[in-house]
């Protein structure tokens, strides 16, 4: 496989991968028992001002990121401006696959618990395709990378600690502004006890043959 045709699979991997992880947020919406820690603050504010789309939110929170990457790290990459332009595309993503799962409308708990569980598991392939592109990584990723490597600690370290801070700042805010915590629920739960490991789960028996199609 020639260099132009790897950049344009790669592209191809990351970006289907991108799809399938707004359809998985649209799930967790539909659910209503909570979103992912790195999300909940995006979900907050669309309570705050729902005159927003979640979708909008959800751009304005990576580029948050984004801009604490670059703050961090000092400079500004390419690479840096290539998240800008995928987080845009995956908040449009989220946008588009709304409107089309407008006919889910679980009834009863036990209905919006396994509309989240489907959501985690959904979400988590398409992380996995994402991760193993080897394209790009999302702004969230690139500031808990730029902060591990700055402060020499590991990147599971400094994700689960930016996951409990997002997660915190929700609940206040919510708690305070809302007088409940209707963004934080059982798909948090799910999703910060499952997510990674159904990623990894994924990336074991495809991720081989997605990386050998490739040429990776």
């Amino acid at each position: 496989m020639n260099q132009k045709n790897f950049f344009y699979h790669r592209m191809i991997f990351y970006i289907s991968g991108l799809l399938i992880m707004s359809v998985g947020s649209n799930l967790f919406l539909k659910a209503a028992l909570g979103v992912a820690p790195s999300c909940t603050i995006a979900l907050t504010l669309t309570y705050l001002f729902p005159f927003h789309s979640y979708a909008s939110f959800n751009f304005l929170i990576n580029t948050a990121f984004l801009i604490g990457e670059i703050a961090v790290m000092r400079q500004l990459k390419k690479s840096q401006l290539i998240q800008l332009a995928l987080t845009f595309l995956y908040s449009a993503f989220i946008e588009c696959t709304s409107r089309g799962l407008y006919f889910i409308q679980p009834e009863g708990i036990l209905e919006k618990i396994s509309l989240s569980l489907l959501a985690c598991i959904i979400l988590s392939i398409g992380v996995a395709f994402t991760i193993n592109s080897g394209f790009a990584v999302m702004p969230m990723e690139g500031l808990v990378k730029s902060i591990a490597e700055k402060t020499k600690h590991s990147f599971g370290a400094i994700r689960v600690l930016l996951e409990l801070s997002l997660t915190a700042c929700s609940a206040i805010l919510a708690f305070t502004l809302l007088h409940n915590l209707s963004p934080i629920g059982i798909g948090t739960i799910l999703t910060a006890f499952l997510s990674g490991n159904i990623t990894n789960l994924f990336a074991f028996f495809f991720g081989k043959r997605m990386q050998a199609f490739l040429g990776v």
